[in-house]
């Protein structure tokens, strides 16, 4: 069997994911379909290839059973100028520093609990094609880890869409002054696989609930 494309994501509260889901749905109004447009909302934490997706579910409950519920400050939109994988500019949600540490933080728990378990040759093949547009630092991580974007070099995010450059200027115009804001809740870690460049959900983990804090 060939290696399967799998990746654990942080998955954003559903009344959050709805927030989402309606900025989404403004872009393809405004500029019809664009890449990532169809993903549901998430944040990818660790994607590389495996022999054995099981080992990626194991691995996503066995933190959810670790982690408790917890909430994300949100600052506004930021942008990927020349997103290294995609060659657009690719509008995202943005975190506040104290909320990106958080994250990177419980990147670096996900990404050691996979040590060891991904296929370093067919994940290597995975990022070629972009490498060149890799920094050294992003290189070197697809090499040790597997994932190009890790620790400090990772900027957590939720993905609006990944623009031609020709849209953007639509989007921006129509967005920019609209910027999502408040907190997040973040109860939950699922395994997705990606299957002809489109993202599946594969199985969902709950993190333990917390008082006061409610999705």
């Amino acid at each position: 069997m060939p290696p399967v494309t799998d990746f654990i994501s942080i998955d954003p509260s559903p009344s959050f994911s709805q927030i989402i889901d309606g900025y989404k749905a403004q872009v393809r109004e405004l500029v019809g379909d664009q890449l990532y447009l169809a993903e549901p909302p998430h944040m990818t934490a660790y994607l590389a290839c495996f022999d054995d997706g099981s080992k990626v579910s194991t691995a996503a409950a066995q933190l959810a059973q670790q982690l408790n519920t917890f909430e994300i400050a949100i600052s506004g939109w930021h942008v990927f100028d020349a997103d290294p994988l995609t060659q657009r500019r690719t509008l995202v949600v943005d975190f506040t520093p104290e909320s990106q540490a958080f994250l990177r933080n419980l990147q670096t728990k996900i990404a050691q609990t996979l040590a060891g378990t991904y296929d370093t040759e067919a994940t290597f093949a995975r990022y070629a094609a972009a490498f060149d547009k890799f920094s050294e630092v992003q290189r070197n991580a697809v090499r040790s880890v597997g994932f190009p974007f890790i620790g400090d070099d990772w900027h957590p995010h939720f993905t609006i869409a990944s623009l031609d450059p020709t849209a953007w200027p639509t989007v921006r115009e129509a967005l920019w002054n609209q910027p999502p804001s408040g907190v997040s809740v973040c109860s939950s870690l699922t395994h997705y696989r990606v299957i002809d460049g489109e993202s599946h959900p594969i199985s969902k983990f709950d993190l333990k609930r917390v008082e006061n804090v409610s999705a």
